[in-house]
């Protein structure tokens, strides 16, 4: 055991106190501080050029309030609240297209032509008949463009045209718009807790309303936190153990400590590495969260000491499970590009968790969810997520999760002794899964 605590020390200190550890340190808050720089610069760099369309308004009656509409959101809109200066969205200007204009061709492929000339963003085409109730006659409507993806004034023109429309067909089968508005009127639909009863007092404490930054956004970063500082720290376990056995240096440890103990110092290592980079983390967010105003209590709740524990509790398990794999792997290579080889299963099979990850969120207690949360390579990281997303999980699921991924992880790190202590030794041949399985069965 002092042997591998040795190792451990030796690898653990060589790791924080090289260049790479605290590029690593950094290169969360910089990936997370670079988005929010990056939609900071966006915001500030918006395009405001002029967007002009065309409207083939065949009703006649519907361009006046495009025109009207398009005009007071021109003026009082687009400009930012606290500097009436700065303009912060594009002016829609709309013109209007004579139907009689294009005997000889139709609207629709002049009007094409100016849009790939680029003097008009799109236009729209109004049916004769969209006032009218019947399923029968002209109710195209319609927005032709080469750009797609530019939904703000399209939606804004449906918007605009479905409530002139709407009002018109009230007014002809003399309805209120009023009453019709206030019958019809949505009403919000709150998310509340459970209410309880105190014990002592026997007081009823009433449900409070669930807040979606700690019922969703908070599990959801706990988990990638947890899946983030596994992929920093096993592929660089690999790469050590590989570098070390290209360079010779794995022999000369090897007549100072066995195998096992090697692996073993090295794991413990990265686990420390990836535990030193978590308590930062984690210690960050929460001093960030406890002085930020406005945070909602159920937020410092759902960060608490209990879950805080779990997630060091799995975060350990799945780096026992993975770094001994890809010990095993990196001892049994010779080279960089048979290493890159063998990871590609070991990696799809540590990253499968995250491909469910949608739907356990949103079933977090579903047949899918509780399946994938009990097999143990999964365990860590969909359990730990079920377990973060109220209400939990049930206490049979615990109690058979638990075992089931401590055995494997013990059989995980014993299997992958086996291919270490062969593998760190094994020079000028190309490794194979025969290979791997060959001396995994060995004694």
């Amino acid at each position: 055991m002092s042997k591998i605590l040795t190792v451990t020390r030796a690898e653990y200190a060589k790791a924080t106190r090289s260049k790479a550890f605290l590029v690593g340190i950094l290169l969360t808050p910089l990936l997370f501080g670079g988005s929010l720089i990056a939609m900071a610069l966006s915001e500030s760099a918006k395009d405001v050029e002029q967007r002009d369309f065309v409207v083939v308004d065949r009703t006649g009656r519907l361009y006046e309030t495009l025109e009207e509409s398009a005009a007071d959101r021109n003026q009082n809109g687009i400009w930012e609240e606290d500097s009436p200066d700065t303009q912060v969205q594009p002016k829609w200007v709309p013109r209007l297209h004579e139907i009689g204009d294009d005997s000889a061709q139709p609207p629709e492929l002049k009007l094409s032509n100016l849009v790939e000339q680029r003097e008009i963003l799109g236009f729209v085409i109004i049916g004769a008949d969209l006032f009218e109730t019947g399923q029968d006659g002209d109710h195209e409507f319609s927005w032709h463009t080469e750009t797609p993806t530019y939904t703000d004034l399209p939606n804004w023109i449906e918007r605009t045209v479905n409530q002139v429309v709407r009002d018109a067909r009230f007014a002809g089968a003399e309805l209120d718009q009023g009453l019709v508005s206030s019958l019809t009127r949505n009403e919000s639909l709150k998310v509340l807790g459970l209410t309880t009863q105190d014990e002592e007092t026997g007081e009823i404490v009433e449900a409070k309303e669930d807040s979606k930054l700690a019922t969703y956004l908070v599990p959801i970063i706990l988990a990638m936190m947890l899946f983030m500082l596994v992929v920093m720290s096993v592929p660089a376990l690999m790469n050590n153990v590989l570098e070390e056995k290209m360079q010779k240096i794995a022999e000369v440890l090897i007549s100072s400590v066995t195998p096992f103990e090697l692996m073993m110092g090295k794991l413990l290592a990265a686990v420390c590495v990836s535990m030193t980079l978590g308590v930062l983390y984690l210690g960050t967010s929460l001093i960030f969260v406890h002085n930020v105003e406005g945070v909602p209590t159920q937020v410092l709740d759902a960060i608490g000491p209990g879950i805080l524990m779990w997630f060091a509790f799995f975060l350990l398990l799945a780096l026992l499970i993975f770094g001994s794999m890809f010990s095993a792997l990196g001892s049994a290579c010779s080279e960089l590009q048979d290493a890159q080889t063998l990871m590609m299963p070991a990696m799809i099979l540590m990253m499968l968790p995250m491909f469910f990850l949608g739907d356990i969120i949103d079933n977090p207690g579903g047949p899918l969810a509780t399946t994938l949360s009990l097999i143990p390579p999964f365990t860590p990281m969909l359990m730990f997520l079920r377990m973060a997303i109220p209400p939990g999980v049930e206490w049979w699921e615990l109690s058979l999760a638990l075992p089931l991924t401590c055995l494997f992880t013990i059989l995980c790190v014993m299997g992958s002794a086996k291919i270490f202590r062969i593998g760190i030794l094994s020079q000028g041949q190309t490794p194979t899964y025969r290979n791997l399985i060959s001396w995994l069965m060995s004694r």
